[in-house]
C-alpha cells in the first residue's frame, strides 16, 4: 500500500463500510481533547470514548447522506459529518437517541454533572433559525494535517450552503481551531464557559454571494 501521504486526496460518500475506519480516524484527529479529557477517568478511558460518541453523531448524521470521507491510497484520512437545514432542529426521536448514545460513555467517567452541564448548554446555544448546515464533526488523520485535507471535506458543502444561501454553524472545544475555521469564513458566535470545565466555542458562517 502506498503511503497516503504522498497520495492524492479524493473526497467521496462515507458508506457504512467506511465507518469504522472513519470513527478510527476521527478519534486520533481529535486526541487529546479537552471535553473528552474532562469527562475521563483515564487515558484509556478518553481512547474509549471519542468513537462511542462520533458514533452516535454518524448514526444521526448518515441518515441524511452528507457525511464524506477524505480518500488517499485507499486509505481514509479524513471525515466530515454533515446535517443540512432539514435536520435540524432535531425531532424529539432523534434527540432522544443520540442523548442516550453520548450520555452511555460520559456518565462512566467523572466530572458528570459539570460535564453535561456544559453539554447541555451548548445544545440550547444551537440556533434554530434561520436554515443552517451544521457540522457535526470534521477530523482529519493526524499524519496530514496542515495539508488542506480538512478544507477539501469542507469546500463542497460550504459551497453548497452559499448557493443557497444559507449560513453554516459548527462548535469546537479546541482554541487553536478557532484561527482554522476563521479561514472558512466562520466567526465566534458564543463562548460557552462552565466553573473548571473546557471552554466549547460555536461559530457561524454567512453565506458568501455566488
Amino acid at each position: 500500500m502506498h503511503d497516503p501521504r504522498q497520495a492524492q486526496v479524493t473526497v467521496a460518500p462515507m458508506t457504512a463500510a467506511h465507518r469504522d475506519e472513519a470513527l478510527a480516524v476521527l478519534s486520533r484527529a481529535f486526541w487529546p481533547d479537552p471535553v473528552f479529557g474532562y469527562f475521563a477517568r483515564s487515558l484509556l478511558h478518553e481512547h474509549h470514548t471519542l468513537p462511542a460518541v462520533f458514533h452516535a453523531f454518524l448514526a444521526d448524521a448518515m441518515p441524511f447522506g452528507e457525511c464524506t470521507v477524505a480518500l488517499a491510497a485507499g486509505r481514509i484520512v479524513g471525515a466530515a459529518a454533515w446535517l443540512p437545514p432539514e435536520g435540524m432542529p432535531r425531532s424529539k426521536g432523534r434527540d432522544l437517541a443520540l442523548q442516550a448514545r453520548i450520555v452511555r460513555p460520559l456518565l462512566a467517567g467523572r466530572h458528570q454533572i459539570t460535564g453535561l452541564g456544559l453539554l447541555d448548554a451548548v445544545g440550547r446555544l444551537h440556533p434554530h433559525d434561520p436554515p443552517h448546515w451544521y457540522l457535526a464533526l470534521l477530523g482529519t488523520d493526524p499524519l496530514l494535517q496542515g495539508r488542506g485535507v480538512g478544507g477539501q471535506l469542507l469546500a463542497p458543502v460550504l459551497a453548497r450552503a452559499d448557493a443557497e444561501g444559507v449560513g453554516a454553524y459548527l462548535e469546537t472545544q479546541k482554541e487553536r481551531n478557532l484561527v482554522y475555521y476563521r479561514r472558512f469564513g466562520f466567526e465566534v458566535r458564543d463562548e460557552v464557559r462552565r466553573p473548571r470545565a473546557p471552554v466549547v466555542w460555536t461559530m457561524w458562517r454567512d453565506p458568501r454571494p455566488t
